[in-house]
This record gives C-alpha cells, structure tokens and sequence, in this order.
C-alpha cells in the first residue's frame, strides 16, 4: 500500500521517537527514498519537531521537545514508556559507543518494520504474550519493554525479542561491521528468552536472528575468530541457530521461510522436486543428489552454523551444489569460493508461491 506524505511523516518521526537517536543515513531506508526522507527531515527540523546531533563523526536525528509533545499527544500508549521517566532512550547519551548502540537498536525497529512485525506497544500484546498456534502475528519486543525486569540481561547486546508463534528469536543488529560479544551475558539472554517459553508450556530452543546493513558483511561473520582480544562476535555455541539478514527489502522473503515454519517445509518440499534422489536422513546436511550424483544443498535461510558445516562436508567430499534466494549468491560464492555452483532462486517467485498458498 502506497503511504500518503503523512503517513510516512508520522512514521519517520515515531521511529526516530522510539529510537532515542536515529541514524540520519538509514532515513532513506525507512519511508523508501533518501530524497523524500531528507525532505520530511528538513521540514521537521525548521517545525520545530526534531534536530541532528552531529559529533565524533556520528549523525542522527533526535526529538526535541515539540516533536515529544506531539508523540505523547497523539500516541501515548505506544511512547510514554520512551519519552517517560528513566527510560534509557529519552535521555540521549553523549558517549560514540552508547549512541551507537542507540543507533543499531534504530536500525533492529527499521528492520522489524520492513519485515511487517507489530512493534508499536499498542499493536501486540503486553510481554511476556501468550504464545499463539501459527505464526500469523510475529511481534517484536525492543529491549527496553524487558530488559527491566532482570539484572543479569542489561548488558547483552540483544536489541530486542521476536516471537513467532510458538518460537522466539533474539534479534542482534551488527551494522556493518563485527559487534562486541560476551558469551557469558548472551547465554543469561537466551536463558531468559527460553524461561519464557518454558513459563508457557514449551520446550523449544531459542534462535538468533543477526542483522547487518549488506548482504557483504555475512562472510566476515562466518570468517570471524573473535578479534585479537576474543571480544568481538563469532558463530558460536549460545544458540541453536544464527540466521544472517541484511537490511534489504528483498530479506522478508527469507525472513518469512525462517520464520513461518509451515510455508518454509512447503516451499523445501517443493524444491525437492528439482532432485535426483532425495536424503531423509535427520541430521544429513544435503536435501539430496542431482542427476549428476553432486549433493545439493539448500542455503536459502542463511544459518551460520549450517553454512559452516556445509563448507567443512563439501571439501571433503570435493563436490557439492548449493541453492539460494537470487540476492545471496555473491554473499555465498564468496564464502564457499568461486569454484562452487550455485543455483538460485528468484524471491518474486518464491513470494508468488507461498502466497498461492
């Protein structure tokens, strides 16, 4: 659906709302055009609305004290939490590393928005929600809706919580580059993330999704070794499975495959048509053989331990095809080298399928 210039207006102005200090480069990314953006931007800033921060090389958007009133007027149920008392994003911070934390948590509620989540408190239910049968409704909690509510998850890097149906993810934003990771404070994040879960009757792990700005950042998280000082992110044992996003449109493809379990196997089912023979096998790596007797493997979800595992097998065994969404290839050839065959899929007809149900 085509947004009207208030529309997107408003939209601009709670994201930057809720963000406490909004990258002005990820403007554009938000309403769908970098021109029209700065042009919202401009218009807010000679209204009074809204001001850029500009300092230690970091720029963003901030609310001032017009723009606060207008969010609390017109939508208290979904900023007083914000713009209210100690809450950490209506005090901006002064500190490069605490204001772009600020900014990758902005740029976590820009993704969830692309992806069509109910994010704004007066869209889903009160956290911790009732689990739901399908996952129809994906809702996405920011850090500050819980993190409140234990002292041992202040500190993880967590942007916030998706829960799916009856699965939960804990969403990471790594911008363009590795974040900082401590394996001790992410596994109290996924502890918590799981008492959920079993408050409710479910055993099921929990998930992480990570986020970067490109497609591009994907291989130096694979590659990663956790930096000289071991301090930085590399795929580990904290959760079950990474799945890798960029912030691009093109992701909510995938994003629907990883996330709404029925139509990922539907779709998985029917790719395995285009096999030879197909491996059953619980915990095979590969779907099955291709007409030449090459294991195929389906990538399209982008998790990095499998993708790890993945490039180990087809080494050893010298042969392999992979399968991927269209806008993952490059991302993929140059994780597993130029020499492997890659056959993709195109996302428009993906997103036809599973919408012919």
């Amino acid at each position: 659906m085509v947004q009207s210039q208030v529309e997107k207006r408003d939209l601009l102005l709670k994201l930057i709302g809720i963000s406490g200090e909004f990258p002005v480069e990820m403007a554009g990314t938000a309403v769908g055009s970098k021109t029209y953006a700065a042009y919202l931007a401009t218009q807010m800033k000679k209204e009074g609305y809204i001001s850029v921060r500009k300092k230690d090389g970091i720029r963003g958007y901030t609310l001032k004290a017009k723009g606060r009133r207008e969010l609390l007027c017109r939508y208290p149920g979904d900023f007083s939490l914000y713009l209210e008392g100690p809450a950490e994003t209506s005090h901006v911070k002064s500190e490069p590393q605490k204001r772009l934390r600020l900014h990758r948590m902005s740029m976590a509620w820009i993704f969830c928005y692309r992806m069509g989540l109910r994010m704004f408190l007066t869209e889903k239910p009160r956290f911790p929600p009732a689990f739901e049968r399908e996952a129809k409704n994906p809702a996405y909690y920011g850090a500050a809706e819980f993190k409140g509510s234990s002292d041992r998850i202040k500190g993880s890097r967590a942007c916030g919580l998706l829960i799916c149906g009856q699965q939960i993810f804990a969403v990471y934003h790594s911008m363009d580059q590795r974040m900082k990771w401590a394996k001790k404070m992410e596994r109290s994040m996924r502890s918590f993330a799981e008492g959920v879960l079993i408050k409710q009757g479910f055993m099921h792990g929990t998930d992480a999704l990570m986020v970067g700005n490109t497609m591009d950042l994907m291989p130096e998280l694979l590659e990663s070794d956790g930096g000289l000082k071991g301090e930085l992110f590399q795929v580990d044992d904290v959760y079950e499975h990474y799945y890798y996003f960029s912030m691009a449109d093109v992701s909510r493809v995938q994003f629907r495959l990883v996330t709404d379990r029925e139509a990922g196997g539907r779709f998985r089912e029917f790719l395995c048509q285009m096999l030879k023979k197909r491996e059953d096998k619980e915990y095979s790596l590969y779907a099955g053989y291709d007409e030449n007797g090459n294991p195929v493997y389906f990538c399209y979800e982008l998790e990095l331990r499998e993708l790890m595992r993945i490039r180990q097998e087809m080494e050893w065994k010298g042969a392999g095809k992979v399968v991927c969404l269209e806008f993952q290839a490059d991302a993929l050839r140059t994780y597993f080298g130029k020499g492997v065959q890659i056959l993709t899929v195109s996302s428009e007809k993906v997103k036809q399928y599973m919408e012919s149900g």
